[in-house]
């Protein structure tokens, strides 16, 4: 809920330091206001003297003359027999041929290209990547095109606020609805998301008036909502716990590049026509491509349980 709660709060706050400060400004504090995630990032840390019960405390544990002086020379000549081992191993090519194939193995492990190979992990990747090049685009470029249409910058401003009201309203609706006891499956509830965000996508292009940019912005932030948590919902539930952080990473790195590839061609196509039309257009048709991958996914997944 952070991402649309500062959404509202971002376009009016921003116009308001715009006008009082400038741009320069207006990024300072922008920059110190972000720079709180790193205060924040200390103050949840896990501390280490936590993680220990209370009740787990050390006990002396009484030794003999004999057997401490048993111990002592057995660990040292423990200690010698490991020096020269390690001094050996360390002049041994095969040694340091092991040690760099274990290294890659490891590296290998922990980066996990399995996951590459899993066709639903696959499908859901590209079903996010298509639905994250029209959001970060979206989201760069929303004021722009409220102006484009004939709104003030004090209008334009609000978009957000309706885009992140809308978003919140998305990603309470399925909870809403599984507390009342309807539970729709998460592809048709991505699809229907889809659905949503592309048809706002194709009114937006040609709406002018205030008052339907408002209410198209808030379809979009609903559509995006509800496509998200389920897709959110459809990963989480893809592999176990401990590759769990391997999804996220990889999901982190595509989803990087789309948003990237977005933002960049959406403003080629702003450029090359002079308007937003056509920018609006091609996010409607890019939305609803995410509509296959959620279907196939979604066969792919009952066929391989039959």
């Amino acid at each position: 809920m952070g991402v649309p709660i500062g959404m509202m709060a971002y376009g009016p706050v921003t116009q308001v330091l715009l006008v009082t400060y400038g741009w320069r400004g207006t990024m300072l504090l922008v920059g110190g206001i972000s720079f709180h995630l790193v205060a924040c990032a200390m103050l949840v840390r896990l501390d280490p003297s936590s993680s220990s019960p209370d009740n787990e405390q050390y006990q002396e544990v009484s030794v003999n003359d004999g057997d401490e002086n048993q111990s002592a020379g057995e660990g040292r000549d423990c200690t010698d027999d490991k020096t020269d081992n390690s001094k050996k191993s360390c002049c041994d090519p095969d040694h340091r041929q092991n040690r760099t194939g274990m290294c890659c193995r490891n590296i290998v492990k922990a980066i996990d290209m399995a996951l590459l190979t899993d066709v639903r992990f696959v499908l859901l990747i590209c079903a996010r990547c298509t639905a994250n090049f029209t959001y970060s685009a979206w989201v760069v470029y929303m004021v722009s095109h409220g102006q484009f249409q004939g709104l003030s910058e004090i209008q334009a401003s609000f978009l957000p606020t309706a885009f992140g009201v809308g978003n919140v309203i998305g990603k309470l609706v399925l909870p809403f609805l599984q507390q009342i006891g309807i539970k729709p499956s998460m592809t048709f509830w991505a699809c229907f998301g889809a659905g949503i965000v592309s048809v706002s996508f194709l009114l937006d292009a040609f709406i002018r008036p205030f008052i339907g940019q408002l209410a198209l912005t808030g379809f979009v932030g609903v559509g995006y909502g509800v496509v998200f948590q389920a897709l959110d919902v459809m990963v989480r539930f893809l592999v176990s716990d401990d590759r769990f952080v391997s999804v996220l990473g990889w999901q982190g790195m595509f989803v990087g590049v789309a948003g990237t590839l977005g933002g960049l061609i959406s403003g080629w196509i702003y450029e090359w026509t002079g308007g937003f039309s056509i920018v609006l257009c091609v996010f409607a048709g890019v939305t609803l491509l995410s509509i296959p991958f959620f279907v196939t996914e979604a066969l792919y997944a009952k066929r391989k349980a039959l």
